[in-house]
């Protein structure tokens, strides 16, 4: 039903790609509350 057109290493860089991604966007968000946790005490 459906044909690969690329081989493995590229999959497992899609896979990589998209995981560390997700890692920047979860440090982004605890770094905003962080921030604003911060925030609140001044």
């Amino acid at each position: 039903m459906f044909e690969q057109n690329v081989g493995d290493g590229a999959n497992l860089f899609v896979i990589i790609v998209a995981v560390i991604v997700g890692f920047v966007a979860a440090m982004g968000f605890l770094d905003k509350m962080k921030t604003t946790k911060n925030e609140k005490k001044d």
